[in-house]
């Protein structure tokens, strides 16, 4: 399971809420050398192993070890990617006589907690995490105060705006700190000196008390910020418009700060017979950082190179090294994939299918969602792109919903008995959702044709190339409803995020593109801080942004939908049957 760009993943070590079982007289030898054996398959990632330990020998038997050994059987099955079972492990926990105790209590929030950090339901998380706070003996809190943090820097900014109408002071002076990080118009000095005169008039704050890691990773390295910066791009020819896109962007971001600005210099590529020579001119300039190039193929070129100066490439490859001062910086559906199989799987929604247009590109997207679906455990029921032709769509969904089948088991049924059967084919009953891959126009010839089969329950969920304009007048509302989507901050009418960006960009794409450009600025003054602390998170224009252990930066989007016509915030339980529902 997977969190680059929602958060950290799970590491095997138990957290410390998990603790050996006090000897006590109704524990017997089997049970504590069973519990204690249970502990090591999870701590050396064995997770199902530990299920079955726990579930043969100690759930079913009351004894004081049974509460420790739900909650271990709870994070186990997170670790399988089974929010339904982690959630039932831990009901099943809170039911016991001994989860009254208070400290239980506290053992119980804590493991729930971990769970929606690990589906990346952040909101749930801090709520939980604040709770704790309050109910934490002295001394015992400074785990969950880190883990609090870290769950409210992977917060959207839409989020953020949702807890602050709680008006809780503890968690506004959370929110504050952490707003402080998100102001784009602020060098990384100034954020230091915002964030001291908090300290100054919140002196009993947590924060206060014990900073952040950020801000003291950042007083380390305040002096970070770029003196000379290189843009890399073909400025003319095919992808001129995309580059003018990323360097409006990049300067929107640039003039937005206060502070003594580093020089900027523009290579275009496109005057360069060669990659080569292009990043040769580039490093004449002796620049802090270089930002490109754009073209994968050139991406792919300098990836061989050695680098003296730290270069943040525009595009990808297919398969990453880290090179030393090669960082990926991009527009990729891979991200968009994984928040929205984060997204399903918080509500238990484990099973898909892949719906397609046939362009080259969007076959392309099709294959990264059946390779995430894949690390993720999510079980693909159907593979169908289409011709986009009225009967190439009716055929596709009727074979993706196995509608075909049904009108087959009545064909056979008639064949057999000789008279005329009247019955409704209906949909599959084991999908949870589609991903589909389309553009808007596309997409709602889709919708109404999932309805017309009964499978007006499922949602179709999209990477941004949906986006790709706004609805026209002539689209019907339910056409476009249960379509869920993920899009960048900075192209979101409602969006509070700090920007300097206009919508100067007709087209989706180019104002993405500007987004793309005003957090490469961003990056160039802060990548250090990703490499001395990889928890960093800087929420952005593209979303919240993070970076792996390959230097591939990822981008945490916002997941939308239309209501009424209109562009809104989509939350899961709106379209996914919850964990506890299922059961029902």
């Amino acid at each position: 399971m997977p969190t680059s760009n929602t958060g950290a993943s799970q590491e095997r070590t138990l957290p410390p809420s998990i603790y050996s079982p006090n000897k006590t007289s109704d524990v017997s030898t089997e049970q504590a050398n069973a519990y204690t054996a249970a502990k090591a398959s999870y701590e050396q990632g064995d997770y199902q192993n530990t299920l079955d330990i726990v579930e043969n020998t100690l759930l079913g038997t009351p004894s004081s070890i049974q509460l420790d050994a739900y909650l271990l059987a709870a994070l186990s099955a997170a670790n399988l990617d089974n929010a339904t079972n982690a959630l039932r492990y831990l009901n099943q926990a809170g039911q016991l006589p001994a989860a009254r105790h208070p400290d239980n209590q506290n053992r119980l929030q804590d493991t729930h907690a971990t769970i929606l950090e690990y589906f990346g339901n952040w909101l749930a998380a801090v709520n939980l995490r604040m709770d704790l706070t309050y109910n934490l003996p002295l001394g015992e809190g400074e785990d969950n105060q880190a883990k609090l943090w870290l769950a409210v820097q992977n917060l959207t900014q839409q989020e953020i705006s949702e807890l602050y109408i709680k008006q809780k002071p503890l968690l506004n002076g959370w929110l504050a700190v952490s707003d402080i990080l998100r102001n784009q118009a602020l060098s990384t000095e100034q954020q230091l000196t915002v964030f001291e005169r908090w300290r100054v008039d919140n002196p009993d704050h947590p924060a206060a008390l014990s900073p952040p890691l950020d801000f003291q990773v950042m007083t380390s390295v305040k002096e970070m910020a770029p003196q000379r910066i290189v843009l890399m791009l073909p400025m003319t020819g095919q992808l001129a418009r995309a580059s003018q896109a990323i360097v409006d962007g990049f300067f929107a971001s640039y003039y937005n700060q206060k502070e003594a600005k580093a020089s900027v210099h523009i290579i275009n590529v496109s005057h360069y017979s060669n990659i080569n020579d292009a990043l040769a001119a580039a490093n004449e300039k002796q620049p802090d950082v270089i930002i490109g190039p754009l073209q994968k193929n050139n991406v792919a070129q300098i990836s061989r190179l050695d680098l003296p100066y730290p270069v943040i490439a525009l595009n990808q490859l297919d398969i990453n090294q880290h090179p030393k001062n090669l960082y990926h910086f991009s527009l990729t559906a891979e991200d968009d994939i994984q928040e929205l199989i984060t997204f399903a799987k918080q509500e238990g929604a484990t099973k898909a299918a892949i719906l397609s247009i046939q362009d080259t590109w969007a076959l392309k997207q099709s294959d990264e969602f059946r390779a995430a679906a894949e690390k993720a455990n999510v079980t693909i029921t159907s593979n169908q792109a289409y011709a986009n032709t009225p009967l190439g769509r009716q055929n596709a969904v009727q074979s993706l919903l196995l509608i075909n089948e049904s009108y087959a088991r009545k064909r056979l049924v008639e064949q057999w008995s000789g008279e005329k059967v009247d019955s409704i084919a209906r949909s599959r009953k084991d999908l949870d959702y589609v991903y589909y891959i389309g553009k808007l126009d596309d997409a709602k010839q889709i919708r109404p044709l999932l309805d017309f089969y009964f499978a007006d329950q499922i949602p179709m969920l999209a990477s941004s190339t949906l986006n790709d304009s706004a609805p026209d007048r002539s689209t019907k509302d339910e056409d476009i409803e249960r379509i869920l989507f993920t899009e960048a901050p900075a192209l979101i009418p409602t969006s509070k995020i700090d920007n300097a960006l206009t919508k100067i960009q007709s087209s989706n794409i180019l104002q993405r593109l500007q987004a793309l450009g005003a957090d490469a600025y961003l990056l160039a003054n802060k990548h250090p801080l990703f490499t001395l602390l990889p928890s960093t998170k800087i929420s952005a224009n593209t979303g919240i942004i993070t970076m792996d252990e390959n230097g591939i930066f990822h981008k945490r989007p916002e997941i939308m939908t239309y209501r009424k016509g209109s562009l809104v915030h989509a939350t899961n339980n709106q379209f996914f049957q919850s964990a506890e529902d299922s059961e029902k």
